[in-house]
């Protein structure tokens, strides 16, 4: 407030200081979305390399992995899905980037892969 040459102390403040005021707070919380847009996409690169390792290990690749320290995991994964599935779940992943950077929120946006990326179970029927 002192910097724009306001009284931090008044009830009200000039007009200039209301609007310069109103756009750094713009500012401010485009700057919050996009960080918050930023973090969801890298843990879904994240997410997205864990289903290309999947699906070198599935296919029998002799490709360096991306998540080597989580082998065990990535073999599970391999071995709970079909190649053919990875690459729908891989599909899915790329769509919520997407989607996200399209303005989609991230929650419905990661709601909607995360049911494209549930393993089925069998049917009691």
């Amino acid at each position: 407030m002192e910097t724009l040459g306001a009284d931090p102390g008044a009830r009200t403040q000039p007009p200039h200081v209301r609007a310069q005021l109103a756009a750094l707070e713009k500012e401010q919380k485009a700057r919050a979305t996009r960080f918050g847009r930023d973090v969801v996409d890298r843990s879904l690169v994240d997410l997205l390399s864990m289903y290309r390792d999947a699906l070198l290990v599935r296919t029998g690749a002799t490709v360096e992995l991306v998540n080597a320290e989580a082998l065990d995991q990535v073999r599970a994964l391999a071995g709970a899905m079909s190649a053919e599935r990875l690459l729908q779940c891989m599909d899915a992943i790329g769509e919520a980037r997407e989607r996200i950077n399209l303005n989609v929120p991230p929650l419905l946006a990661l709601e909607a892969m995360a049911v494209t990326l549930q393993v089925p179970t069998p049917s009691n029927g």
